[in-house]
């Protein structure tokens, strides 16, 4: 469509959307003066009153069916049913205040549970990990057939996990992480507090920017 024809009718429908009604009475009043044209032109012609008014109407191919066309020729009659069935559901629930206020509070906690169970899934399961390239993460455990009792899958041992790093090419690199706890005494209260024993290649393997750490067997632990 060219751009002259838009700006010429987006107006119009603008026009039909917000003052429909008027619209809506200039369509009847075209259409009862078409109809009356018509029916002029048959009683010219020799026809009675009546038989020239139904001529008239069949050529026209029906009232209300015509405005319906007009209504769907300005695109906006979908937007005037809405407003129209939202009136009507206004109306209804006005008339039913109990049920009203059961819908309400239903879909509300409706809304509620279904956000919340989003907000649990996309900070567990969609959104990223915060750390560099974090799609490039994997977490690798061990299959041993023999011990598939104990569950799936088990952590890697040590010295599979070294092997791995050794010979394996297909990570950049690679740390072991042995989830630890423990109290903390010296300060006051004790507290008990959660960690991780892990290799050197622990803060590189999550994009820090360090150096790796020592990872000899005399080396003194870092903690950051």
């Amino acid at each position: 469509m060219r751009p002259e024809h838009w700006l010429y009718t987006i107006p119009l429908r603008l026009r039909s959307l917000f003052r429909w009604a008027q619209a809506d009475q200039e369509v009847d009043d075209e259409l009862r003066d078409h109809l009356e044209r018509k029916t002029e032109e048959y009683r010219a012609r020799g026809m009675t009153q009546e038989e020239a008014h139904r001529r008239a109407r069949l050529d026209l191919g029906g009232i209300e069916q015509t405005k319906e066309n007009c209504r769907d020729a300005r695109r906006v009659n979908w937007i005037q049913d809405f407003v129209q069935d939202l009136r009507f559901g206004l109306r209804m629930l006005r008339k039913s205040p109990g049920f009203t206020t059961v819908a309400v509070l239903t879909l509300a906690l409706g809304i509620g549970a279904n956000t919340a169970i989003f907000s649990m899934v996309n900070g567990i399961l969609l959104r990223a990990l915060p750390y560099a390239q974090s799609s490039q993460l994997y977490a690798i455990h061990e299959f041993v057939p023999q011990l598939s009792a104990y569950g799936p899958s088990l952590p890697v041992n040590g010295g599979n996990f070294l092997a791995w790093k050794n010979e394996s090419d297909a990570f950049s690199a690679m740390t072991l992480i042995d989830a630890q706890s423990g109290s903390l005494l010296g300060m006051g209260r004790p507290q008990w507090l959660y960690g991780a024993a892990v290799t050197s290649d622990f803060f590189y393997v999550l994009g820090h920017a360090r150096n790796h750490l020592d990872a000899r067997a005399v080396a003194r632990p870092v903690s950051f």
